[in-house]
């Protein structure tokens, strides 16, 4: 039997007063969705903690089974992996966001990404700022790396006020859009990373003194790659360079993701003859970012409409659709809210609908790091 593990990026949600109070899950008519839920079994999952709201690569790395406190090495490391930048030894990554200025203060709001996309003379003269041994390198949208090629230590704090290092490398997101907030200088949390926090700081003052209402915000300083299991029996399908980046480490198969959901759900088919099948779908997170229910629920109906209707009837798959982390509306931010999952090829449950009080109500509750040790070793969950 194959696996067919569908994330669906910030699926989960909270009650929506424009959705008369229900969440935009509940809320969408999703009538695929709603049979794999009946002929299946569903259930609430926690990604880290009660305490952590995970970013996605964190949380891809909890669904795959690792504990993100042994495994998890920052962001900046994927995100230059993921986009094809060489890692050498010794090197310190942080990841770069552009970010709009209103009287010199972050407006923190989704909404503003197109505001905070450099033009390519600003990129130029961010790329062109001189300062031994570190480099800029943009890479895709308002995002980029920053590579120290020097024999540093990777443990600052980040610059970024919406996103908090919590224990090693693991960050959690702050419920901070839709406001305006003041950048974080950097620190150290040990001695020999002072000289990292102060080259990165010197590199921030720089940059915004280049930028016209904007500046560089950091995040997820690391020197090293994360090392994961073989994959080889998988291929992945991702929207985003970090996700692609832990396929690539896991040695999947990568396989470009096509924006067309019916032309994905033709590849989901021809892959899951001979390997099992990951998929991530981002579009309703960026909704949420934007404080978009409706439309977060007009965005779940078309996947079911569009993909799930295609997929459904696949044999001898196991078909996972389950979430990353949730994304409520009301925060625009990720959460540690606990997200609905649903499994459809294994012994059947009570559920009639899929939602996220449904699956509170079946009482099944699972730590993410177990999902997939429930599809590969408990055989007696199996039809």
């Amino acid at each position: 039997m194959k696996i067919l593990f569908i994330v669906l990026d910030g699926l989960g949600d909270r009650p929506c007063n424009s959705l008369k109070n229900k969440t935009p899950l509940d809320a969408a008519k999703k009538p695929c969705m709603d049979f794999l839920a009946r002929n299946g079994m569903i259930g609430s999952m926690t990604i880290i903690s009660k305490n952590i709201a995970p970013e996605s690569d964190q949380g891809m790395l909890s669904l795959l089974g690792y504990d993100i406190f042994k495994t998890y090495t920052g962001r900046g490391p994927l995100e230059a992996y993921g986009n094809s930048i060489k890692i050498k030894k010794g090197q310190v990554i942080i990841r770069c966001n552009f970010a709009t200025l209103c009287n010199s203060k972050i407006h923190h709001n989704r909404i503003n990404d197109i505001e905070s996309m450099p033009s390519r003379d600003e990129v130029k003269k961010i790329e062109c700022i001189k300062i031994p041994h570190m480099k800029f390198k943009k890479t895709i949208g308002y995002r980029g790396v920053l590579i120290i090629s020097k024999n540093l230590s990777p443990r600052v704090s980040n610059s970024h006020p919406g996103y908090k290092v919590v224990k090693n490398f693991v960050t959690t997101a702050l419920p901070v859009r839709n406001r305006l907030l003041m950048q974080k200088n950097v620190i150290p949390f040990e001695k020999k990373a002072g000289a990292t926090a102060e080259m990165i700081n010197n590199f921030i003052e720089k940059a915004g003194s280049l930028l016209k209402n904007k500046t560089i915000l950091t995040r997820g300083a690391g020197n090293k790659l994360p090392v994961l299991r073989n994959m080889k029996s998988w291929t992945i399908l991702a929207d985003m360079p970090v996700e692609i980046a832990i396929g690539k480490l896991s040695k999947m198969k990568v396989v470009k993701k096509p924006k067309n959901l019916k032309a994905l759900s033709d590849i989901v088919k021809k892959e899951i003859k001979n390997n099992n099948v990951y998929v991530q779908i981002k579009t309703i997170d960026a909704l949420s970012h934007r404080n978009k229910p409706v439309e977060k629920m007009k965005a779940i109906e078309d996947i079911d409409k569009n993909f799930i209707s295609n997929i459904k009837d696949i044999k001898n798959t196991a078909i996972v659709i389950t979430a990353d982390h949730s994304t409520p509306c009301n925060l625009m931010s990720h959460s540690s809210d606990p997200v609905p999952f649903l499994i459809y090829g294994l012994k059947k449950g009570t559920a009639k609908t899929f939602s996220e009080r449904k699956a509170r109500e079946t009482g099944l509750k699972i730590h993410a790091t177990s999902l997939l040790k429930m599809l590969w070793q408990n055989t007696k969950y199996f039809k």
